[in-house]
């Protein structure tokens, strides 16, 4: 049943107040505690990440600097590309040792520096970045999609009318 409030007396209808008062205090105060330690925990949680993805981002790139230097060693020494691989490899290994001195704090750093300091050249590697990757993952797409045709192509012992009824079947296209 609930009570009317014609009936509370002042000092029930204050003791509630106050009441209100007090759980409306801490509650936004708990809240935010709660929030603020939520936060710092996904941005810990996040460094970490980022710290053992540069570590093993280095330590691919040192191995492929690595593999560079193997083959410009084995090269015959007249060769005009056993140069070009070794300044490779070491240009490798300097990436890594930068990526494992400066972190991933260090890179974004020097990269918000540089667009500052030179923001038309930094746009104009982030497209040529982009129209890169775009580059690869349409060559990549278009690779995968002649792999699947190619799975779904008879093999050379089946007969070439049935291998082709089958794959329209498989569309709806008969």
């Amino acid at each position: 049943m609930t009570e009317n409030p014609e009936r509370r007396t002042p000092a029930a209808t204050e003791a509630g107040r106050a009441a209100q008062e007090k759980v409306q205090e801490k509650v936004p105060d708990e809240i935010q505690g709660r929030a603020v330690q939520a936060k710092d925990q996904a941005q810990r949680q996040a460094q970490q990440q980022a710290e053992r993805q540069t570590q093993r981002t280095a330590g691919t790139v040192r191995q492929w600097a690595d593999d560079l230097a193997r083959m410009a060693e084995r090269a015959p020494d007249d060769s005009p590309t056993r140069e070009i691989v070794a300044r490779a490899a070491d240009g490798g290994r300097r990436a890594a040792d930068y990526l494992e001195d400066r972190g991933p704090r260090g890179v974004v750093d020097d990269v918000q520096g540089f667009a500052r300091q030179r923001p038309a050249a930094f746009l104009g590697g982030a497209a040529l970045a982009g129209f890169a990757v775009g580059r690869l993952a349409r060559a990549g797409s278009s690779q995968a999609g002649r792999l699947q045709a190619r799975a779904g192509e008879p093999s050379p012992g089946q007969g070439g009318q049935e291998g082709q009824r089958g794959q329209r079947g498989q569309r709806g296209e008969e």
